[in-house]
Parts: C-alpha cells; structure tokens; sequence
C-alpha cells in the first residue's frame, strides 16, 4: 500500500510517496527520525521508579551517541531503541525486555515498516 508522507528538514519541505515498508528508511535518511521517533523522544525521562529511570537514560544515551555512528539505519517505526522505551514505560522491565527482544529477532530489512505496540 502507498503512502504519501509529509516531513521537513531545516527549511526544505518534502513530500515522499512510497510503500509503507520503505517509508520509514526514506524518512530516516533524509531527517534522521520520523515523527513517532520525535514524538517518544519528547516524553520527559521519568523520576520514578528508578529502573525505568536507568533504562530510559542509557537508551537515549544510546540513540545520542552510538546510533548515528552505526548508520541510523532502523527499518522499523518507531526506531527499536524508541519501541524499547515504550515497551518499558507501558509493560514494566520484564515484559519490555520481552518485547525488545523479539523486536531486535524481526530486524532485517524486508520486515520493515510501522510497528506499534500490542
């Protein structure tokens, strides 16, 4: 199924149509982060409890440091690390870490495209 996407980079407008498997790496390339990306990233880092305070820090220490060095190169939407975050903010540490899990196993890039969590 074709989408048509609008997103901007500094002043420059685009407007993308492609499949929904492919939509999210076209984004990506040209702005780094799609809208659900920007959207989690915006959520403040929790105070409490203490774990998810840990993991959501070491994770967006992750996404700032070390993923651009490895390309930015996620098919999924939202990016692995941001579905990781919500999977430990909505389902706690054992589920989220079930859930990231199987997320990082489906990582190839004909399985791309938008996936929410259940």
């Amino acid at each position: 199924m074709r989408e048509t996407n609008k997103f901007e980079n500094g002043g420059d407008k685009f407007e993308l149509i492609s499949d929904q498997l492919n939509s999210a790496i076209i984004q990506r390339h040209f702005t780094k982060h799609t809208q659900r990306d920007i959207e989690i990233h915006s959520l403040p880092i929790p105070v409490k409890p203490l774990w998810l305070n840990l993991v959501v820090r070491m994770l967006r220490m992750y996404q700032k440091y070390l993923s651009p060095k490895l390309g930015n190169k996620c098919v999924f939407d939202p990016s692995c690390s941001r579905y990781s975050e919500m999977a430990f903010r909505k389902y706690g540490f054992r589920k989220g870490i079930l859930l990231t899990v199987n997320r990082l196993k489906r990582c190839r890039p004909e399985n791309g495209g938008v996936d929410e969590l259940v």
